[in-house]
């Protein structure tokens, strides 16, 4: 098992991509050393916020994201802009409250 301090944490944004995706998609992501996201928070538009982790994998409204994580894709920005974050920065995220659970 993974220890929270050996997480990599960033904030992902859609903007400026050119693979088609919207162009507002913003999502904060904590991610364990094998490089999968074991934390996933996504704000909509509306400002609701989304959370998925381990515990809450999936939902109507979305899902934890799979598949691994590389630096290259994290560098990508085909896909738009990843951005470190600090642990303190992603978990002023997380507490916030949640539509989804």
């Amino acid at each position: 098992m993974f220890t929270r301090s050996s997480m990599k944490h960033y904030k992902y944004e859609s903007k400026g991509n050119t693979q088609g995706l919207e162009e507002n998609i913003v999502c904060y992501w904590e991610i364990n050393e094998a490089g999968f996201i074991v934390r996933s928070i996504e704000v909509l538009d509306d400002k609701t916020i989304l959370k998925y982790s381990e515990k809450h994998e999936a939902d109507s409204m979305g899902q934890l994201p799979e598949g691994q994580v590389t630096q290259d894709n994290l560098n990508d920005s085909t896909f738009g802009v990843c951005t470190g974050l600090s642990k303190d920065q992603f978990e002023m995220i997380w507490i916030q409250n949640a539509e989804n659970c």
